[in-house]
């Protein structure tokens, strides 16, 4: 019982040891993370919020850098550092959210280490590598999670109704009502045990909540647009600050 107890407790000291040791992230500008929804229809949003950035030049006093939407890219840069298939990141299922009979089965895959091993990790490089650019808006893939400890990053949540996503698939899939409604069931399913898998039972904290259900896609841009040139006055404001202290 001893040894059990003084095993348990130098993992422990270990975990803690290794959590110090943990790279914070560092970015030279802004970082604007969008949480949302499957089927909330915020990519073409995030597209126009770009545009909108880099035609006021919001930010670029802080990092003189056009910004730059990070959406699928990120599937696709986990993919090359993991060498496996987009598709095979796309649909990873954590192993603790799998049944035990896939459990058994997907522990013979070629790509069980690579994901359930190292997914986490890589997600995490990844992030760093986007938020060292700086200027990104980053659509969903836990950003704001891995943005929590950066003082410039905006971290919004979109939110929208059932019925609201519902339609959106049936619009952009042409599909019926049903199968609109079972597509999002199954696709808000992966994106969840995804997310809980990554954050490991911590909550992702947001600057900002909006329901985007009555917003068009030009008008929920604009709102993004203000709120990020309201955090790039603030930062502007407290480099300023900070500079004058060093005089």
């Amino acid at each position: 019982m001893e040894a059990n107890i003084y095993s348990q407790l130098i993992k422990n000291i270990e975990l803690q040891f290794r959590k110090k040791l943990k790279k914070h992230p560092y970015s030279k500008g802004m970082v604007v993370t969008i949480s949302r929804e499957y089927g909330s229809g915020v990519r073409d949003v995030g597209e126009k919020l770009v545009q909108k950035l880099n035609d006021q030049k919001i930010g670029f006093n802080l990092n003189d850098q056009p910004w730059k939407l990070i959406d699928t890219t990120v599937i696709h840069d986990l993919s090359e550092k993991l060498k496996v298939s987009y598709k095979d990141v796309q649909e990873y299922v954590p192993f603790e959210k799998k049944g035990f009979i896939e459990q058994l089965i997907h522990s013979f895959g070629k790509n069980y280490n690579k994901l359930d091993g190292h997914l986490t990790s890589a997600l995490e490089a990844v992030m760093h590598t986007y938020f060292e650019r700086g200027n990104v808006v980053i659509l969903g893939r836990g950003g704001g999670y891995f943005a929590s400890m950066l003082k410039n990053a905006l971290r919004i949540k979109i939110n929208s109704t059932y019925q609201f996503r519902v339609a959106e698939i049936m619009k952009n899939h042409n599909l019926s009502y049903n199968d609109a409604k079972l597509k999002m069931l199954e696709y808000s399913k992966l994106r969840n045990d995804f997310l809980e898998h990554i954050q490991k039972g911590n909550e992702e904290i947001h600057d900002t909540v909006i329901d985007r259900t009555r917003l068009d896609d030009e008008t929920l841009a604009d709102y993004l647009l203000s709120f990020t040139s309201a955090k790039a006055k603030d930062l502007t404001r407290l480099r300023n600050t900070a500079q004058l202290e060093k005089v």
